[in-house]
């Protein structure tokens, strides 16, 4: 009897188990002539078709184990080739057309499920791909966002440097002046002025100063504000007294500040009637700020 090359067998069979077994079957019929022989050979090929049916489910079983991601529909085509194979597993006597029904049924069936697998790796792989893309989409945008931030925190901090520069360069360019200097005067009959320190004599104040230049500060008009206050803290009455930016002033001077010294000088009339002993305070305000300060006292 020709025996086939085992290797030779499965081989074949794990390409075509159908062209196999049709082979097989022309095989026996040629080489056997009892049925003893016969069916001693069907019992091989089907041990065969076991064999490979066993190894196809056990890959299956490997794969989806692997590839949770499988469809139901492949599982579902792993399931009938194992339901085959226990049909096969079943069979206790000699029927060469329904082990050849076996055979084309699970060779269609692994043919439909390889196609199904491949579809399906092919899918999962534009999916990956997708997902690469994705994944690098998000990095870009998240770099972008990371830039946007880190531009926005350099934004806000170049704010913050430029309003400290800013109130740097205000507070540096506040107009200062010299130290006030004050006289009590009284007036003689030709007009003219002389110093006193008795109250009852005084006619007038005399408040010089310099604005001092300032190469930051702004050029500009500039309203100078002059205050005399008793010791009761009351406002001195003159001929110019009024009132602007909740200032109460003796005199008020307007000045066209070119950052350059000004020298100031205001002669303030007061009624001596209403003067009295004590010490008196003299304020000097540039616009709303407080610049500077005099005293004098009276006997």
């Amino acid at each position: 009897m020709k025996v086939l090359n085992n290797t030779s067998v499965k081989k074949f069979l794990k390409y075509s188990p159908v062209i196999l077994l049709v082979s097989l079957i022309i095989f026996s019929f040629k080489s056997h002539g009892n049925k003893s022989e016969l069916e001693d050979e069907f019992f091989k090929e089907k041990k065969l078709l076991q064999k490979e049916l066993d190894k196809i489910v056990a890959d299956y079983k490997e794969i989806t184990t692997k590839k949770k991601w499988l469809t139901k529909r492949v599982v579902n085509g792993m399931n009938k080739i194992i339901a085959l194979k226990d049909s096969v597993e079943q069979m206790k006597k000699v029927n060469y057309d329904l082990l050849f029904k076996y055979s084309l049924k699970v060779t269609k069936l692994e043919r439909e499920n390889r196609k199904l697998f491949l579809k399906v790796e092919s899918l999962r792989e534009q999916n990956k791909k997708l997902r690469d893309e994705n994944t690098s989409a998000k990095k870009k945008l998240n770099e972008g966002n990371e830039s946007y931030k880190s531009l926005l925190a350099t934004n806000k901090k170049l704010k913050s440097e430029e309003k400290v520069l800013k109130d740097k360069i205000g507070v540096a360019g506040i107009l200062k002046i010299s130290s006030v200097k004050v006289e009590a005067l009284k007036e003689k009959n030709n007009g003219k002025y002389t110093t006193t320190t008795r109250s009852k004599k005084i006619d007038a104040f005399r408040v010089k100063f310099d604005i001092l230049p300032n190469d930051l500060a702004n050029i500009g008009n500039r309203e100078i504000y002059i205050q005399i206050l008793d010791d009761h803290n009351n406002g001195v009455p003159s001929e110019r007294s009024g009132s602007k930016n909740e200032i109460s002033y003796n005199d008020l001077i307007n000045v066209d500040y070119d950052r350059e010294k000004i020298s100031v000088v205001s002669l303030i009339s007061v009624d001596r009637a209403a003067m009295h002993k004590g010490e008196y305070s003299i304020n000097v305000y540039i616009g709303k700020r407080k610049v500077g300060k005099s005293s004098i006292s009276l006997r």
